[in-house]
This record gives structure tokens, C-alpha cells and sequence, in this order.
């Protein structure tokens, strides 16, 4: 998938609903209520934080490419995609955003130092300059690399055998683990910069990012998969558990002791809306959610209804029909699985 075929995919689940800033903060990952509803409201799982580093001017200049193309058409209000874009076919792509939500990086983080390691020692190199800055990430690879005594040359031989059969199940294009690899370091060679991965490949620096995201999301499903055991521990603690935001989860055990919201509120020292954002979470994960002490049911099913006929999920087009409702109500009506 390229960076242009991505914000299209987005677009289209939000046209004509959500202002083109919307599908940044859904790549990047932005944990407010909006991105997070939209999510569920549009089925966007796959593309949540996906590039969390990605800066605005980047975003800008993807955008205005797709205008200059003829994909999308001015609107000052909402996305405007035009026909062409509508009737364009959105590729298979093993991202999986919502249960990774940016941790790849942590995995690519102890696998790159963990292969840096290796490298030098196989070589007899016992000091190098880590290619991992943090040193959080360092303290963990050297807990790791002692308890598989990295030392022992099968260790070394059993892990790049891993690596190799692992990727070889990776159902990616070569291109793709070809940029994978090209990030690596090691005795005598230098990871390659984005640039230089760009010049090499023939493709935009957006679109080699997207392709490694693309890769390791389909690596790491491999490795779960298969239980390749020297990479299932670089794993730990990636895999999002729950499919909850942490904060949300701390709501949720609140209510479940019967805290009113403006309790839960008053209690975490957040605001009453917080709380509801935790709430329209809760019904758009748990298939059961019982929605009865915050919403009637003929409000309720006024909403559903008048979603599915209007095909539409803006608060403001269904408040102006239904004004006996709160735009709190609306929400949680929207995101309660149907």
C-alpha cells in the first residue's frame, strides 16, 4: 500500500463527514475521543497509529498531491473525495494499527540492537556505539541477550535461522523486506537512511515507511503465529492485551464498583466529557454493553434508524433531528454494536 492509497482508504470510510485533519490524527495515532469513536463508527482498526511520527508538513504535501491529481475537490468543511477517487480499488494491506498502536517501533527497536549485538560478537567485537539510543530499550536487549546466552554460537545461528524462516512465511513483497532489512546495522554496514532507501527503491520516503510498517505488522502476526521463541520474547509487551485505551480501562473497573460518571470524574480529576469518551469506548468494544442507564430506548433506535437512512454518523445532521437527544447519547448510540 502506498501513503496516497492509505489516506484514500481513510477518506473514503469518513467523506464528506470529517475535516481533512482527521485521517492525520488517526495515522498518528491520537488517543481523543473523536479518533478513537471514529475508529468503531468506520471500521478504521487497521490504520490507528500506524505512523506515529509522521509530521503535518508531510501529511500537507500528501493531501495537496491528491487534490493536484484530481482525488479530492474543495470543501472547506469536510473531505470532498471526487468520483475517481470513490471507484478506486483499496489494496489488501496486513496493516493491524489498533492492536499494535505504534509498538512495531519497540519490537524493530530490540530486534535492531539485538542483531548489532550478534554481529560484533560473532566478529569478536566485544564494544560498538549502539544503534539504539534509549536506554530503557538497551537494558532490556542485554536482559535478554543474557538469558539466551548470546555468546554460544548456536544462539546465534538458532536466531538468524529463526529470523530467515519467519520472513520467508511473511506474506510481503520482497521490496518490502528488502526495505526491512536495509534498516539493519551491523559488523562493517550501516543501517540506510529513509532517503537513501527512497533513492534505492524508486519510491517516495511516505511510502517506504508505510511498507516497513506493512511488514513488521505482518512479521510479528508470523512470529505470534508460529511461536518462533527467541522473537515471541522480543514481543513482549507490544501486543496491545486489551482492546481498550489504558485510561479507559481504568474508567471501566470504576464503573463496574458502581461510581456514577460524575463520580469516575471527580475521582480521576478529569472532565465529565473524559469520562463519557471512556463510556462511547466501552459500547464500541464490548458486544454486550447494556447502554439502558445512559439512553431510552426509543431515543436510541430514533438514532440507529435515522443513522442507517441518512447513511451518515455527523453528530451535528443527526442533533438537528433528534434534538431531545445529548450529542453524549448520540455518540454511545453510534458506537453500540449492532
Amino acid at each position: 500500500m502506498l501513503f496516497d492509497e492509505l489516506l484514500i482508504a481513510i477518506m473514503k470510510a469518513v467523506n464528506r463527514e470529517r475535516t481533512l485533519s482527521s485521517p492525520y490524527h488517526l495515522i498518528k495515532g491520537k488517543k481523543s475521543g473523536q479518533t478513537i469513536q471514529d475508529i468503531g463508527y468506520y471500521g478504521l482498526f487497521p490504520y490507528f497509529a500506524v505512523m506515529p511520527r509522521l509530521e503535518k508538513r508531510f501529511y500537507d504535501q500528501a493531501v495537496d498531491g491528491l487534490f493536484a491529481r484530481g482525488f479530492l475537490q474543495e470543501n472547506t468543511d469536510v473531505i470532498d473525495l471526487t468520483d475517481m477517487a470513490l471507484s478506486s480499488e483499496t489494496p489488501a494491506t496486513p496493516l493491524d494499527g489498533w492492536r499494535y498502536r505504534g509498538n512495531e517501533q519497540l519490537f524493530l527497536s530490540r530486534l535492531s540492537l539485538t542483531i548489532q549485538t550478534f554481529s560484533h560478537i560473532s566478529q569478536k567485537v566485544n564494544s560498538f556505539d549502539p544503534v539504539i539510543n534509549s536506554e530503557e530499550i538497551q537494558l532490556w536487549t542485554k536482559n535478554y541477550l543474557r538469558q539466551h546466552n548470546f555468546r554460544a554460537p548456536e544462539t546465534v545461528k538458532a536466531f538468524k535461522a529463526q529470523v530467515l524462516a519467519s520472513l520467508e512465511e511473511t506474506a510481503v513483497p520482497e521490496q518490502h523486506k528488502m526495505i526491512l532489512m536495509s534498516r539493519l546495522s551491523g559488523f562493517g554496514f550501516s543501517g540506510l537512511t529513509w532517503e537513501q532507501i527512497s533513492a534505492n527503491q524508486g519510491i517516495a520516503p511516505l511510502d517506504a515507511q508505510l511498507n516497513l510498517v506493512e511488514t513488521l505488522h505482518a512479521w510479528m502476526h508470523i512470529i505470534e503465529q508460529n511461536r518462533h521463541p527467541l522473537l515471541l520474547r522480543l514481543l513482549e509487551g507490544v501486543i496491545q492485551q486489551s482492546s481498550l485505551t489504558e485510561s479507559a480501562q481504568r474508567t471501566e473497573k470504576l464503573f463496574a464498583r458502581g461510581f456514577t460518571l460524575q463520580q469516575i470524574a471527580e475521582l480521576r480529576q478529569l472532565k465529565s466529557s473524559t469520562i463519557e469518551d471512556h463510556v462511547v469506548e466501552l459500547a464500541m468494544n464490548d458486544p454486550y454493553f447494556d447502554y439502558s442507564p445512559f439512553i431510552s430506548e426509543e431515543i436510541y433506535q430514533t438514532i440507529v434508524h435515522l443513522s442507517r437512512e441518512q447513511q451518515t454518523k455527523r453528530l451535528r445532521d443527526i442533533k438537528d433531528k433528534v434534538p431531545a437527544a445529548t450529542y453524549f447519547q448520540i455518540r454511545l448510540a453510534l458506537a453500540v454494536k449492532q
